[in-house]
This record gives structure tokens, sequence and C-alpha cells, in this order.
């Protein structure tokens, strides 16, 4: 909203600097020496130029700025009726208000009380000042220097409600993208709640069940790997509530860990300081990614157990599958397509990376890391 204001003003400041561009060789010109009208325009120029840059780099007007603009006008004033051409006429006073409205706009849009708005009196006495000599000839001085600044305290004051609304405005508009972010979240946490209360039915309850009822014998090896699973599992969900609103990816991994345990995986997950503002697609990438890494490990690995950890850290967001399994030689045996594709491949579609570390009979170790900053 600001650098708004600020874009209006700067454009109201160029409607009274470009005509004095074009009628600087005029037969009215301010200074019979041409040379001198050249100065005072440049000089015009460049401190708007370095006034909108300072602008451009805070976000808004800086009080020195504001001071500096009024002192400017007020010299700007005293100037212009020093050496102009013999009998001042039209030229010098559109001048005069072009810099009286320009400094007024300026002093309106940052004032925030009303008392705020005494800077308006510096300019207005050294203009009466400037052209006491113009002054009563059709009406008494004091009423006529009040008809002349009438519109320059009005736009001031003018900016100043625009500022004000536009602001109210801003505040309300920040309100709302705030609650509809609220809901947003909510109904994704709503949903990830939903997906893992599935995902307990499909998991936990239905061994404990089969237990109950007769159908396994917890005594036997695969029945101790289910349960062991499933315990990971409600671990990792008791784990990642107790870190507060879980990420994208985090979701993401915990169904991994789910759908691991559904393999008769048991998975050691753990994660740590995940963005919440990481991108939908990355997120999602990362945790297939992860998914199928895991899936590797249930396939290949003849180990019943993997860690997946998760941490970002200096920007970086990396997520890494362990397992103790067999591994193999990558110089002799090459990555099968589920690698290369499903976990390489989709890392470098979101403007990531993935590095598998193995050797013969020294486990797997498959790192995605998202930017890519390789080492």
């Amino acid at each position: 909203m600001r650098r708004f204001v600020a874009m209006l003003l700067l454009l109201q400041r160029l409607s009274y600097l470009l005509p004095a561009c074009a009628s600087l060789f005029a037969a009215e010109a301010l200074y019979a020496d041409r040379g001198r009208n050249a100065v005072l325009l440049a000089l015009g120029l460049t401190w708007n130029a370095v006034l909108f840059r300072w602008v451009a780099r805070r976000g808004w007007f800086a009080p020195l700025a504001v001071v500096i603009d009024v002192v400017a006008t007020c010299v700007f004033l005293v100037g212009v009726t020093g050496a102009c051409l013999p009998g001042p006429g039209t030229c010098v006073s559109n001048w005069s208000s072009h810099a009286l409205l320009a400094t007024g706009a300026l002093i309106g849009a940052v004032c925030a009380r009303p008392i705020q708005f005494a800077a308006l009196l510096p300019p207005v006495v050294v203009y009466a000042i400037a052209h006491a000599d113009d002054l009563g000839q059709r009406f008494p001085p004091a009423l006529e220097l009040a008809v002349r600044v009438n519109s320059y305290v009005w736009f001031a004051i003018i900016v100043f409600f625009i500022r004000r609304y536009l602001a109210a405005q801003a505040t309300r508009l920040d309100g709302l993208a705030e609650q509809r972010l609220a809901a947003e979240a909510e109904r994704v946490a709503e949903r990830a709640r939903l997906a893992h209360y599935r995902q307990l039915h499909d998991t936990v309850l239905t061994t404990l069940t089969a237990i109950a009822r007769g159908g396994l014998d917890h005594r036997t090896e695969e029945v101790r790997r289910r349960c062991a699973a499933d315990a990971a599992y409600v671990r990792t969900l008791i784990r990642q509530d107790a870190a507060g609103p879980a990420t994208g990816l985090g979701n993401g991994l915990a169904r991994a860990v789910a759908r691991a345990s559904g393999l008769g995986l048991c998975v050691r997950y753990a994660a740590e300081a995940l963005p919440a503002d990481l991108p939908a697609d990355v997120g999602e990438a990362m945790a297939e990614a992860g998914a199928e890494a895991l899936n590797n490990v249930a396939r290949h690995s003849g180990e019943r157990e993997a860690w997946l950890t998760a941490v970002a850290v200096d920007g970086v967001v990396t997520v890494r599958v362990v397992d103790r399994g067999a591994g193999f030689d990558p110089r002799r045996v090459e990555p099968g397509y589920g690698l290369r594709s499903s976990v390489i491949g989709r890392m470098r579609e979101v403007g990531g990376g993935a590095e598998v570390i193995t050797a013969p009979g020294e486990g797997v170790c498959v790192e995605l890391r998202w930017p890519d900053r390789p080492p």
C-alpha cells in the first residue's frame, strides 16, 4: 500500500516537472538566462530522483527525507523570486504553486495525526514573504494568501485521507488473507488426520483385531515384525503431533512410513525444523521419492528395519533413507528404474538432487536435497 501511494506522489511530481522541461526554452521562462533555468530544473529532477530512490530502498518516506523536501521547497520559493524576469507574472506563480502542491502532498501522505500538519506552515510563511509584493492587489493580503494556498492545504488533507483509507483497506485484506490461510491450514490438517485414521485402521487396528480373534499367532516372527512396524508408525504420529502442526512434507513422509509398515518394514522416523512454506510440489516429490527408497529397502535390502530422517539446515531440506542391508557396488550394478526415475528423476524435476551412497555389505543411504546444493 505504501509503495502504491509513493508511486502516486512520484507521478504527481512528474506532472509538474515534465511541463517545466517543455517550457525550459519558452518565451515565458522563469529566468532570462536559460542556463539558470536548466540548472534549477536539473536540481529539481535530481532531488526527486534521490527522494524516490530513497523510498524504493526503505519502502516509505523517511522523516529526514520529508524535512529535506520542506527545506528545498522553502529555498525554491525564495530563489524563484530573487532574479526572475521583470514583472514576475504567471510563470513564477505556477512554479511556486507546483512546489507547494508537491510538498503538501508528501506531508499529507506521511502525517499520522492532525498535529503533524504543522509541517505545512513553513512553506506557507516563506511563500508569503517571497510574494509580499504581489499580495493585496485584488484582496486584502491575508485573504489573497489564503486563496493562493487553499489548494495546497486541501491537497495535503485529501492525500492524508486517501492514505488512511488505503491503509485500512490493506489491513482488512491482510486480515481476510490470514483467515483464508488459517482455514486452508485447518482443512489440510483435517485431511491429514483422516489419512492417519485410515492408516491406523488398516495397520495397527487390523493387526490387533486379528490377534484378538485368534487369526494371528503373536509368537511367530512375522507377526512380531508386523507389530514392530505398526508400533513404529504410532510413534511417528506421536512424535509428529508433539512437534506441532505438520508440514506437507511431514505428512507425506508419515504416509510413506505407514505404507512401508504395510510391507512389514519397521521404519525409525525423525523430522526436525521442516519449513512450513515448502512448495507443495517439492514436498510431494520428496515424500514420494522417500517412499520409493523405502520400497527398495523392503524389496532388496534383506532387512526389515530402516531409518528415515528429515531436517532443514541453512535453507536446505534433506531427507535420508538408510538401511543396513546387503548394499551393492554402484560401479558394477546400475541403479534400477525406481531409483533413476522415481527418486533421482523426481527430485531433478523440482530443482532438487538425490545421491545414493552404498557399498557391498554396507547398506544403502539415499539422500534427497532441495534445493540442490552439492557439497
